[in-house]
């Protein structure tokens, strides 16, 4: 049997040897978080700035700035530091070479476009950065920092001066063409022109609005200020101050940006349901002419090099390429995400769903980690997503409605209104349970990829309580349990529709449920900050699991049982193991909150889905690292998973079983020595 199994082990040697020595990492995969393999999603659009060299753009997301290439249109780097949730500002030099970026409570950082690493980072004053401006050639930064404006050497990273004068914050600044003087905008309602030799400045007054977007031109001789709530954009001259013109906007707006000769104004408007760009000739005032392509709010715009293409960003995570001439739209861009409130595997494990703030789901292939499907759900947040047990269906829930997909097709197959996002299947696949405001809960016959009549009533549980936030069935399908804002789980019997038991012990809300595999055991995570363990035969609290500090909302058993997943307001993903309850992994990463998590089906891989906009996927590692696949047994099954990943690299990748940072001959051989 030894000589066998060497025999296979040496086989297996030989035959790789034959692949690719070399894994490169895709760009959208750099800057992982420690213990995650992969990220969906590169979180919510903040803001877009196109290189002066046109060799880049860069999109500020709330996850980092992402670096594209302009002629490819892929990302080349993610450039992270921030420890402020969300970047503020960003500018690019004119020679194209350095990115500068800021956040609310972080020193400002000088990035290399090409190379993607952090150069310097300029410290030492109160943080409060409104807006970033380079000098014509390059050596100077001015920092609007409250109502001062510091200027700094880019190539020493040291300050030089102070131009103090504005007694509120300064809201935008310019470089004149000829570097000598600056100009700024302040919320002081002042426009002031400043002498950079002598530090000298001429004051202009201006009615600016302190809520207002303000932009100035490349050259520094007009103003745009945008009102948000009377939809209106005006002009300023910014030497006199004499005001210019009015552009009457369709909408509210929410960006705005001059084209680099100064002869255009674009500004996106939010009217809902209609999203729009209106370009205008800031000489005559005209309209010249619409861009209606964008299904979401329009965050970021910005004008190439050239003036010749507008690139915008919506919320909905996709970036729309515009003929400035023409009005064509000549290339989408998708792959940033809303918040994303849930995820769920299919049963086969092939694809992973994701549901965001941006009333889309998103549906994940496992195998490439590609979206490749988006399903337009019309709703603002998607809260439930569940595929039927037999893998054909997907059904969605919001505050508006729930809806019926065909799982491979993406066709929308029904739509019930007004229940809730709660929803779940029993394990047959025979009934549907899905809950609205008000507190009824509904049985449904469950449907079938053949049905005509989606859902049949079947009867409904009316508790005349508060909404529920999560519905569970037991492995059985015996017991539906429900819980929700009053801190109750009702535990009820499908057979007879009848309530059967009412459990206490959260002192707030109860955010989520998940019964362990073999039902003996049925969890809660409440906005008490506790993941409560039920006893489901005598129904008694059997734990208390603490460690989340704002709230937890969402838990979820390993397929084994052996572990439960949770996640939180905190931002951290933790596992517990489920029999001693001792959290023996935290997972930090997400920016914001963590609001799903869901194990896959083979138990190796967890999903966590963030309010920032990502999904990230962790690896969730055996007990015993030569069992390499998880099956319970070190065997040839774990020794051809080492094979097929040789060359692979990155930390906790299952099949590095001394943990080096590589798969290569030396876990071969510690897989093969545990099988003896």
């Amino acid at each position: 049997m030894k000589r066998r199994a060497f025999f296979i082990f040496v086989l297996m040697l030989i035959s790789m040897s034959f692949l690719p020595s070399s894994f490169a990492q895709d760009a959208s995969q750099s800057n992982l978080p420690d213990g995650a393999i992969a990220r969906l999603g590169k979180g919510s659009i903040v803001d877009i700035a196109y290189s002066p060299d046109s060799t880049h753009f860069a999109v500020v997301s709330t996850i980092g700035i992402w670096l594209y290439d302009t002629h490819t249109y892929k990302e080349t780097a993610l450039l992270t530091g921030h420890t402020w949730e969300e970047i503020s500002v960003i500018a690019f030099s004119p020679d194209g070479k350095t990115l500068a970026s800021a956040s609310w409570d972080d020193p400002v950082r000088l990035w290399d476009v090409y190379t993607g690493q952090l150069r310097t980072m300029l410290t030492g004053y109160v943080n409060s950065v409104n807006a970033l401006a380079f000098s014509p050639d390059s050596k100077t930064l001015a920092i609007a920092n409250a109502n001062e404006i510091l200027l700094w050497d880019t190539e020493t990273g040291q300050q030089w001066t102070v131009l103090s004068g504005h007694t509120d914050l300064v809201k935008a600044i310019t470089f004149i063409p000829n570097g000598r003087r600056l100009v700024s905008a302040s919320s002081d309602q002042t426009i002031r022109v400043w002498d950079l030799l002598t530090g000298q400045h001429k004051s202009i007054e201006v009615k600016l609005n302190r809520y207002a977007d303000i932009v100035f031109s490349s050259d520094g001789k007009v103003l745009a200020m945008a009102h948000k709530y009377i939809q209106k954009i005006e002009l300023w001259e910014t030497d006199t101050g004499q005001f210019l013109r009015t552009f009457r906007t369709a909408a509210p707006v929410d960006a705005i940006a001059f084209s680099p000769d100064g002869s255009r104004l674009a500004s996106s408007s939010s009217g809902w349901p209609d999203y729009l760009i209106e370009l205008w000739n800031t000489q005559t005032g005209e309209l010249l002419t619409t861009f209606t392509r964008h299904t979401w709010f329009i965050d970021a715009i910005a004008f190439s090099p050239d003036g010749k293409t507008l690139i915008s960003g919506a919320g909905n995570g996709t970036f729309q390429m515009w003929n400035v001439e023409t009005g064509e739209n000549h290339l989408t861009l998708k792959g940033h995400l809303g918040s994303v409130g849930v995820v769920a595997f299919s049963p086969d494990g092939r694809t992973l769903a994701s549901g965001s703030s941006n009333h889309a789901i998103q549906l994940w292939d496992m195998n490439t980690q590609q979206s490749q499907t988006t399903l337009e759900a019309d709703a603002f947040h998607v809260w439930g997503l569940t595929f039927s047990p037999d893998g054909h269906l997907l059904v969605s829930g919001s505050s508006e409605e729930v809806l019926i997909w065909g799982a491979h097709t993406g066709e929308l197959h029904a739509r019930y209104q007004n229940w809730y996002g709660a929803i779940a299947f029993s394990p047959d696949g025979e009934t549907f349970a899905s809950a609205r405001f008000g507190g009824a809960i509904r049985l449904w016959e469950a449907p079938t990829i053949h049905d005509r009549e989606f859902l049949q009533n079947r009867a409904i549980l009316d508790t005349h309580r508060d909404s529920f936030n999560s519905l569970v069935f037991s492995p059985d399908g015996e017991t539906l349990a429900s819980a929700g804002s009053e801190g109750y789980i009702l535990l009820w019997d499908i057979s007879t529709a009848q309530l059967r038991t009412t459990i206490k012990g959260h002192e707030e809300p109860i955010t989520t449920l998940a019964f362990s595999p073999d039902g003996k055991i049925l969890a809660s995570g409440s906005w008490d900050d506790t993941i409560r363990f039920w006893d489901t035969e005598t129904n008694r609290l059997r734990q208390i699991l603490n460690g989340h500090t704002d709230g937890v909302t969402s838990v979820a058993f390993s397929p084994d049982g052996k572990t439960l997943a949770s996640s939180g307001g905190g931002g951290t993903v933790r596992l517990w193991d489920a029999h001693t309850g001792r959290n023996h992994t935290i997972f930090t990463g997400h920016q914001y909150e963590v609001n799903s998590v869901a194990f896959s089906p083979d138990g190796r891989t967890l999903a966590s889905g963030g309010g920032e906009g990502t999904i990230l996927l962790w690896e969730v590692q055996s007990e015993v690292p030569e069992d390499v696949n998880g099956d319970g047994s070190v065997n040839i099954d774990d020794l051809m998973f080492v094979a097929a990943r040789l060359g692979h690299i990155g930390k906790r990748e299952a099949a590095d079983v001394n943990d080096d940072g590589v798969v290569n001959i030396l876990d071969l051989v510690a897989v093969a020595g545990a099988m003896e």
